[in-house]
């Protein structure tokens, strides 16, 4: 592996931390303090090109952290002309004279490489030589990246000084540059520093359920040259259950003989273990009692402890696969909602947690990572109505587990990649009836050297084993919520039916739409007043999901006729 790896290990030797830390997690309020702050004028780029408006810059003692949006939403690591051109030195004398600087140092987003000028002689870089670690992977207007402050090139490093300028720049024609001319000026607080928010290899309480999302990497799990690794891993982090994908060649029975060897059973205790073909494997301390293949993608209904829980282990289509990335997405998600409403196979009761976990490859459209999360389907004609997953009808929570010991919250990195660290496993959940108390992703490489000796792991144990990183949850759902079968049906609307009629009494207007347990669509129609409004049913026989969208939100229920 390339030494940047060890770059990494620098964060946890730094003690103190002054002002804001940036966090790469794709929630921007860090940004609003501790950062300067550049506005660039808007509309001054070509008319179909990018407009580039805010930029923010902040720093700790070993990253440069940039933020800037822009007016549309794109892919930052692939289909995009965006360069960002840096006087590390601050003199105009070296490098290349571009906008009045002297540029040591570019980075062209979409095509991930960029160069060094040096002596009068470009060299190609790339994300690891550099640092370079952005966020979000699936496409956005927003974006936030961290560059290392002493680039992994030269003997010793490349350092940058304490005032670098830069500037960012579309590289099409005519496109847009922020600053428009010059650059932005900025000096480092050296004040800032890092310091790493320690994990919990333990559950926080004994009580809590772990539950632990893992790539493990075309079988490596079941790799003799690799079992030592994973074998350390796993008796690390003890997990109570396990959604794995990428096992192709081994059953889920042989997964958890594995699992058994690793962690041996204790008294009236065992590992059972489900599968989806091709490649999904569920190994669970608690017995699993249904199982669905959802095109590849594992459902597995599990009792623990007398509660009933629905596990959904996903791994989507990769890469370019937009359409069918998003087909799969919306058909998990349908399957969750016939879950919510009692037409599954799965019956869980009411306030019954929900966990998705998985590689979800989400390195395109944004839309795929929002219909997780809001239930807006795509193709409703195949797969549904929209519909609100949570059972008090609000959204998924996206737990976005930091990684360990890092102001970021990547799970994938590969050293020899093209593409930098990215966020490409999940963990959403049905917030209102389970509470998230210990979250993280699992990189050895920057575990302190106490930590290393306490939880048995070896710095490279991870990146050895798979070039996706275990990500770890615990969820304490003990307690109970003000949800009821009663609550959950106060619905902006009062829904009455006879022998040949629904009747929906509400004083908003939406529309209105009827789909069978199949997702087909029977019936659409608009209420556009505040009176009764009335449904033919006669014809009907069955059972269905009817949908109100309101400006107030969507709202369903379900009805036999």
């Amino acid at each position: 592996m390339r030494s940047f790896l060890y770059l990494f290990i620098a964060f946890i030797q730094i003690a103190l931390v002054s002002g804001q830390q940036i966090i790469l997690d794709e929630s921007y309020e860090d940004w609003e303090n501790g950062a300067t702050t550049y506005i660039d004028k808007k509309n001054d780029g070509v008319s179909n090109g990018i407009d580039i408006t805010d930029v923010k810059i902040s720093n700790d003692d070993i990253n440069l952290y940039i933020y800037f949006d822009i007016n549309k939403e794109i892919n930052i690591q692939a289909n995009n002309n965006l360069t960002i051109f840096i006087d590390i030195d601050n003199n105009v004398s070296t490098g290349l004279s571009k906008n009045g600087i002297g540029v040591d140092l570019t980075y062209s987003f979409g095509f991930r490489s960029g160069k060094l000028y040096l002596s009068n002689a470009s060299i190609d870089v790339f994300h690891d030589q550099v640092g370079l670690v952005t966020s979000p992977t699936v496409t956005s207007s927003k974006f936030e990246m961290s560059i290392l402050r002493s680039l992994n090139y030269g003997n010793p490093p490349l350092k940058m000084s304490n005032t670098i300028k830069l500037f960012i720049s579309d590289e099409s024609n005519a496109g847009d540059k922020a600053p428009d001319a010059g650059a932005y000026s900025f000096n480092f607080d050296n004040s800032k520093t890092f310091e790493p928010i320690p994990i919990s290899f333990s559950k926080l309480d004994a009580n809590d359920i772990r539950i632990v999302s893992y790539n493990v990497l075309q079988d490596n799990l079941f790799d003799p040259a690799l079992r030592s690794n994973f074998e350390r891993i796993f008796k690390a982090i003890r997990p109570d259950i396990i959604g794995m994908c990428e096992i192709y060649s081994n059953s889920g029975a042989q997964a958890a003989a594995l699992m058994e060897s690793f962690l041996p059973s204790a008294a009236n205790q065992k590992w059972y273990y489900g599968e989806a073909v091709p490649d999904i494997r569920m190994v669970s301390r608690y017995p699993i009692t249904n199982t669905r293949n959802i095109d590849g993608n594992g459902a597995f209904q599990i009792n623990v402890g007398g509660k009933q829980v629905l596990v959904i282990v996903a791994h989507l289509p990769c890469c370019d696969d937009e359409t069918g990335r998003q087909a799969e997405v919306d058909k998990i998600m349908s399957f969750v909602r016939s879950v919510k409403y009692g037409i599954s196979t799965f019956q869980l009761p009411v306030n019954s947690p929900i966990i998705i976990v998985g590689d979800m490859n989400l390195v395109g459209l944004k839309q795929q990572q929002q219909t997780f999360i809001d239930g807006n389907i795509i193709n409703n004609s195949n797969f549904g109505p929209d519909f609100t997953p949570d059972w008090d009808n609000t959204f998924l929570e996206d737990a976005k587990p930091l990684t360990s010991y890092l102001p970021f919250t990547f799970t994938w990195y590969n050293d020899y990649g093209r593409y930098s660290a990215g966020r490409l496993d999940y963990v959403f959940y049905t917030g209102s009836v389970m509470k998230l108390k210990n979250s993280f992703s699992l990189w050895s490489p920057v575990l302190p050297e106490v930590a290393l000796a306490s939880s048995g792991l070896q710095r490279l144990d991870v990146p050895k084993a798979s070039d996706h990183i275990p990500v770890i949850v615990d969820f304490d759902w003990s307690g109970k919520t003000d949800l009821t079968e009663d609550t959950l049906a106060q619905l902006p609307f009062r829904f009455k039916q006879n022998n040949e009629q629904i009747i929906l009494e509400s004083e908003s207007t939406g529309t209105i739409t009827i789909y069978n347990t199949a997702g087909s669509l029977i019936y659409k129609g608009e209420k556009v007043d505040s009176g009764d409004f009335y449904i033919e049913t006669d014809h009907l026989s069955g059972l269905f999901v009817f949908t109100f969208e309101t400006k107030k939100g969507n709202f369903s229920t379900k009805f036999y006729r």
